[in-house]
């Protein structure tokens, strides 16, 4: 069989409905709400700004149909030529188990009757037979759908959606360096067993909580539905399993049986350690993590703010890691690995993290009044007393940098600006590094960013720090994306301050384990694929071995060390059969997830969690938004809308005034329609109507609303 299907160009789509209607026509059928080929319309955005969307939806003829699995009566089958997916009309029952089943709402009814036999895109078969396109392709004017054989279709318009998506293997688990089976746990949030769907989360990680709040969720910029209007918000489920479990109070791990003989050390307990720790306790290896600070957790405590990530949601996921059997000994620095061999350790996995500030090397770093955002964050996360003046600056556009801006306004300080050298313009090559969010909650919260700046000097007066000379940053990256940025020639402005933050990023400790080879950055030098380093029984991994990156990360290096120390204890071949972690594909800017519920400004006041969790109700519908397509595997590929770059900025304001004065054809003036144009402009009109994509209407008065035909 060659699996045939579409591609649909949501770029060219205008809904015009003629693919509507020439289906209905060629199928004879009659008018009414079934649609075998059907093109959902919804606006979005604020009025005079909105964003018309269009989506054509037929049968997308899955390679692992749910309906054919769903139907009772085995009255759906896999066609063996073209891979349709077609109806035997003589064993229908229309019980709708195959509706149910559909992510996408395929199965159509003439009406809301229960023994109504279903109906859907047969891929026009008869047509096929003889040689010709599908009727909805044919009749396509603007070219927005084409049809052929799935291979030939991804050599011609590119993998987009698809990206090697097989059984169990959607791409929102492909992105995603820890590879979470996120449409496993999702499926069962929308069956309402939230107990059942942490459990499958944890056969991979036991940070729920924690990654469902800072983590920097790649998965949902492969999310296929993301393709048509936003991307699954999938981080928000995997935090509304945790809050649902603390909410329902967690039972007690059970202690994982030490089956295994050889002991395993690790040194830090950040993301990367823990993550190596529970993998390998779970295959029945006794496991010690050796931790210098005194408590465990490395960045995710001491580097995270708690209006992100609560302590409490961080110390129940470690103590279910204490739980199954892995002791983390606190206030225990080790310096190198003979130590650990010496203890009878047979395997070492090195995850101490970067926890050196990289320096400016600028005039006036050393003054008095200039700190650097770790030590800074470390003493806010740790309760210490920090002293800062009224006018805080802080240097960087990563999410440390954003991390300490906002902890400095929380602690006082009357104005705090945030220099960078990358741009404010989130859509540009040279942007800011924080993710979206956390740069809009910033500034909602007064953080003053100053883009496209870089330090020349620190000015002092009596060694303390009274302002920053600046220099005007022309580029960050350069031709091959490399950090490589270019500065003008005259002055910049000069900017007041009395306290200095500076987070332009970390680097690992080069005196901690001498032994271990390092290339001339610092970071240790190890094999990409089993992470080995030049000690034998040695591993390392997370952010002394990739620098400064993000949570993830280090929860997927040490899920691939685990995989390393325990074919090394057994002897087997560590390379076999592994391939290097996932890195997903090229970044997409315009997916888009749902912006989740956060607090008022006026409320965020301390320490308190800003971003809010999801209800049950929510949780379930956009649970209920997956396509699942891991498990079905659709035969389509889709083409986002282009992001449109106009000649000349739209001025919304210039337009109404021009609309305000039309004239009609006579000459004589049209009565005004509003009286000021700021009636219009200042207050923001929410669009109340299609607001939404909705596959799956309720019953045929609704799909005919969503559909907008009502013929």
């Amino acid at each position: 069989m060659t699996q045939h299907g579409f591609f649909v160009d949501l770029s060219r789509c205008i809904g015009c409905n003629s693919c509507t209607v020439s289906c209905k026509q060629w199928h004879d059928i009659a008018p009414g709400p079934a649609k075998p080929m059907r093109v959902y319309q919804w606006e979005t955005g604020n009025f005079p700004n909105i964003r018309l969307s269009m989506l054509p939806i037929m049968c997308y003829h899955c390679e692992n149909p749910v309906c054919k699995e769903a139907c009772p009566n085995n009255a759906i089958y896999k066609e063996e030529k073209y891979g349709a997916v077609l109806v035997d009309y003589d064993k229908c029952r229309g019980t709708r188990k195959c509706w149910e089943a559909c992510p996408y709402g395929t199965p159509q009814y003439h009406s809301d009757d229960p023994d109504d036999k279903m109906l859907k895109c047969d891929m026009c078969i008869d047509r096929l037979e003889e040689g010709l396109k599908p009727i909805c392709v044919l009749s396509c004017s603007m070219r927005a759908l084409e049809f052929g054989p799935m291979d030939e279709l991804i050599r011609k318009y590119g993998n987009l959606n698809r990206l090697e998506a097989g059984p169990e293997y959607a791409p929102c688990r492909l992105a995603c360096p820890a590879e979470i089976n996120a449409e496993g746990y999702i499926k069962l949030i929308s069956e309402g067993k939230v107990k059942e769907a942490i459990e499958v989360l944890r056969e991979a990680t036991p940070f729920a909580g924690v990654l469902g709040r800072v983590c920097t969720h790649p998965c949902e910029a492969d999310c296929q539905r993301g393709q048509v209007d936003q991307a699954v918000s999938i981080r928000l489920l995997k935090r509304h399993m945790a809050d649902d479990e603390l909410k329902r109070g967690r039972t007690k791990a059970t202690p994982v049986e030490k089956t295994k003989r050889d002991p395993v050390a690790i040194v830090g307990s950040g993301p990367g350690g823990l993550s190596c720790a529970y993998d390998l306790v779970r295959k029945g290896y006794p496991v010690t993590i050796f931790e210098a600070a005194a408590e465990g957790g490395g960045m995710l405590r001491y580097g995270i703010p708690e209006y992100r990530l609560p302590k409490d949601i961080l110390d129940n996921e470690i103590r279910y890691i204490e739980e199954l059997g892995v002791e983390i000994k606190g206030k225990t620095r080790v310096a190198n690995s003979d130590d650990i061999f010496k203890q009878g350790y047979k395997a070492i996995f090195l995850a101490i993290g970067a926890w050196v500030s990289q320096k400016l090397g600028v005039e006036g770093e050393d003054a008095s009044g200039v700190i650097y955002a770790l030590d800074f964050l470390q003493k806010v996360n740790c309760g210490t007393g920090v002293e800062l003046g009224k006018k805080v600056v802080v240097i960087g556009g990563g999410s440390v940098a954003i991390d300490a801006a906002r902890a400095a306004l929380r602690l006082g300080a009357s104005e705090v600006q945030l220099i960078c050298l990358e741009s404010r313009d989130l859509t540009c090559r040279d942007r800011m590094l924080a993710q979206d969010l956390e740069i809009e909650e910033a500034e909602e919260e007064g953080v003053m960013i100053r883009d496209c700046l870089g330090i020349s000097r620190i000015l002092t007066g009596e060694d303390q720090v009274i302002s920053l000379e600046m220099i005007n940053c022309l580029s960050v990256l350069n031709d091959r994306g490399r950090f490589a940025p270019q500065f003008s020639d005259g002055p910049g402005p000069v900017i007041e301050a009395d306290t200095v933050i500076i987070a332009i990023g970390q680097k690992p400790d080069t005196s901690a384990f001498p032994e271990l080879e390092r290339v001339p950055s610092g970071i240790v030098k190890v094999d990409a694929l089993t992470l080995e380093t030049n000690i034998k029984g040695v591993f390392a991994g997370g952010d002394m071995v990739t620098g400064q990156a993000d949570v993830i990360r280090a929860v997927a290096a040490g899920k691939q060390a685990a995989v390393s120390i325990d074919r090394y204890l057994n002897g087997v071949d560590l390379r076999q059969e592994r391939n290097l972690v996932r890195k997903g594909v090229a970044e997409r800017p315009w997916i888009k997830s749902s912006r989740p519920s956060v607090l008022p400004v006026e409320d965020r006041k301390g320490f308190t969690e800003v971003v809010e969790g999801l209800d049950e109700k929510t949780a379930s519908e956009q649970a209920r938004r997956c396509f699942h397509c891991g498990s079905t595997i659709p035969s389509v590929i889709f083409k986002p809308v282009d992001r449109q770059v106009p000649v000349l900025p739209w001025d919304s304001v210039r337009a109404l005034e021009l609309w305000q004065r039309r004239q009609p054809h006579e000459g004589e003036a049209l009565p005004d329609i509003f009286a000021y144009i700021t009636d219009v402009t200042e207050v923001p009109q929410e669009i109340v109507g299609r607001n939404k994509l909705v596959l799956k209407a309720k019953n045929s008065e609704e799909l005919l609303y969503y559909t907008t035909d009502n013929e």
